[in-house]
């Protein structure tokens, strides 16, 4: 089953993947062509060790992973990882007594 957040990963992640093509198509966000167009790059990439496809759908694809991957682990880190000078104290101090 997946959760909100992953869903909500997946469907950033798409988005993202569609807005990495602007750098590609147009002039426009160029100076982020790096961290924008990654998706972008990696279905370029793909494409031409696979020989088919498209290059398009393979971003998609790949954005919506990326996506899933940072929000599953967001998600196990939020529930499994302990900070331990910010979990509550097992004993009450005493001057929470009034002594």
């Amino acid at each position: 089953m997946i959760s909100k957040n992953q869903q909500i990963g997946i469907t950033l992640g798409i988005i993202w993947s569609l807005f990495a093509w602007i750098p590609y198509y147009t002039d426009y966000l160029s100076p982020l062509r790096t961290i924008l167009g990654f998706p972008a790059s990696l279905g370029l990439n793909l494409e031409l060790l696979l020989n088919k496809g498209d290059s398009f759908a393979y971003s998609i694809l790949l954005g919506a992973g990326i996506g899933f991957l940072i929000s599953s682990l967001v998600d196990s880190a939020k529930s499994g990882i302990k900070i331990i000078g910010f979990s509550p104290q097992k004993h009450k101090k005493l001057y929470d007594r009034g002594i």
